[in-house]
């Protein structure tokens, strides 16, 4: 139970700063990584995602 909450506590943000990232208010994911530094948070995503799809797994 808890890596499923940590992992998607993990993703969830860069997911949201991408969806919102679209206003003009705020800076896009690309505009403070660029394009290069995008492996970074990309990354931290799919590690994640990893964790949290090991605690939905039932053994």
């Amino acid at each position: 139970m808890a890596a499923r909450v940590i992992g998607i506590g993990i993703s969830l943000p860069f997911f949201v700063w991408g969806i919102i990232g679209f206003l003009p208010a705020i800076p896009s994911i690309i505009d403070v990584f660029g394009f290069d530094g995008l492996r970074y948070p990309t990354g931290v995503v799919i590690a994640g995602l990893t964790l949290a799809a090991f605690g939905f797994e039932d053994f």
